[in-house]
């Protein structure tokens, strides 16, 4: 087990280095709307660690189990994402979306069967087929043995294949079953709550995180808006905070991500006068707006601070009609330039959800941490959000903590009796989401969107 912290001190500077795994966990425990939980945190790899199993109990984090560098659950996914010709360590979501093509058990299941054993409290990977722990001394995660059990590996955009959405699915399924074997460990480990924070690079699964309600292995689980690495910032600053605040500091459930940068109305418009952009500020914002996606414009959506971690949720959006197969092909066709088998994802009024997507009545997915499933009636209603498999990356707006993002989403429902919107982040591909003004106006001028919306102005080409 590696060391909570270690405190290096100069003079009154005082430098604190705090595990990876641990801050990690305080990003979802103290973020959490959880008094008491069970932790698992999962990722390639932190310090020497690769799993944190534990729990948390009055503001205190408590490691039970951990599984060590190599054996890596996150490092097994990348070493697949690398052998489909897909970047490790950042393109494993495409291997995700490629995995529901396939969604039966296929030649390939068994022969993951080979590389990766379960035991009573962990699991191995056979490293001889691996080789990401070499580093720079290969060129690639996974070695000969590997391509002579798989076949060839796939070489950067070349044809996506049958055999590659088989050899994704088998991978995600051979991932779930080693994750839910840790969640049981974990809960026979744990504390008595029925409670889990699940977080780590890995726990950015949303096919995985949607499956696991129907195992009840915990009755409530909480995955942040944050479970990558870029948490782990926001970890640090909870940890120290609880640990060296000397009253006992009240826990506060996080209710949103929105804590970017962000502008006063008037500074938006002398920016744009600024920059000689023509706008309008119609009388009701909403209506204006969604009638224009209602006539398949697409919108870039800029309102408030911008979101912090992975996912669009409103702020820095682009945003489409789901009600046309077509409209799929032409984001990726004007915008986001990404493989067709990519889907994107719904954003739907709270208390609508239910009625469209197979999920309990008032189950909030406010950060697209998760997949659920859409009912029979309308996967043919909002078929540009709807994966091939039926399942859809969904987020549920709330109005008391996304009011300008349910607005929209509302008045579009009044106009054409569907409450869901397509949204995508704000950004062409391989760009950052847009932060700023002048990078939104600079992404709306080099791309094929119509509209762009900068809070209450409107800019239309």
């Amino acid at each position: 087990k590696a060391p909570d912290d270690i405190t290096i001190q100069f003079g009154k500077t005082k430098l604190v280095f705090l595990n990876h795994h641990l801050c990690h966990a305080a990003s979802a425990v103290f973020a959490s709307p959880f008094k008491e939980s069970d932790i698992l945190s999962i990722d390639g790899r932190g310090e020497v660690e690769t799993t944190f199993l534990g729990y948390s109990k009055k503001n205190k984090i408590t490691q039970k189990l951990s599984i060590a560098y190599p054996h890596s659950v996150g490092l097994f996914y990348g070493s697949v994402t690398d052998f489909l010709g897909f970047k490790p360590d950042s393109d494993e979501w495409k291997v995700m979306a490629l995995s529901s093509y396939s969604k039966k058990k296929n030649q390939y299941d068994k022969k993951f069967n080979k590389v990766v054993k379960i035991t009573k409290d962990s699991f191995e990977l056979d490293l001889t087929y691996f080789q990401y722990y070499l580093f720079d001394a290969k060129p690639n995660f996974y070695s000969k043995k590997f391509i002579k059990l798989f076949g060839p590996p796939r070489t950067k955009e070349s044809k996506i294949t049958k055999r590659h959405s088989e050899i994704s699915g088998a991978m995600q399924r051979t991932f779930e079953k080693i994750v839910y074997h840790l969640l049981k460990i974990t809960k026979k480990n744990g504390g008595k709550s029925g409670n889990i924070v699940l977080v780590g690079g890995a726990a950015m699964n949303c096919v995985f995180n949607g499956h696991l309600e129907k195992k009840k292995i915990y009755k409530n689980v909480y995955i942040p808006p944050w479970p990558d690495d870029a948490g782990v910032s926001v970890g640090g600053a909870l940890y120290m905070y609880y640990k060296v605040s000397k009253k006992q500091a009240k826990q506060t459930h996080l209710r949103h991500s929105f804590y970017g940068p962000g502008y006063k109305k008037n500074e938006i418009e002398k920016l744009l006068l600024k920059y000689k952009v023509n706008f309008i500020k119609p009388t009701n914002l909403y209506d204006y707006v969604a009638n224009k996606i209602s006539q398949k414009k697409l919108v870039g959506w800029f309102q408030g601070k911008m979101e912090f971690g992975q996912r669009a949720l409103g702020h820095r959006s682009i945003l489409a009609d789901p009600r046309s197969k077509k409209t799929k092909d032409i984001v990726n066709f004007a915008v986001k330039y990404r493989e067709g088998f990519r889907p994107f994802a719904p954003s739907v009024l709270e208390e609508e959800a239910h009625k469209i997507f197979q999920m309990k009545k008032g189950l909030k997915i406010e950060y697209m941490e998760k997949i659920a499933y859409v009912k029979k009636s309308w996967t043919s209603k909002i078929p540009a959000v709807t994966h091939v498999d039926k399942s859809a990356r969904i987020q549920t707006v709330s109005n008391q903590i996304n009011p300008e993002f349910y607005n929209l989403i509302k008045s579009f429902y009044q106009i054409t009796k569907v409450p869901v919107l397509l949204n995508t982040s704000f950004n062409l591909n391989g760009e950052p989401i847009v932060c700023t003004v002048e990078d939104a106006i600079k992404t709306f001028y080099s791309c094929g969107l119509d509209i762009l919306v900068v809070e209450n102005c409107v800019i239309e080409k």
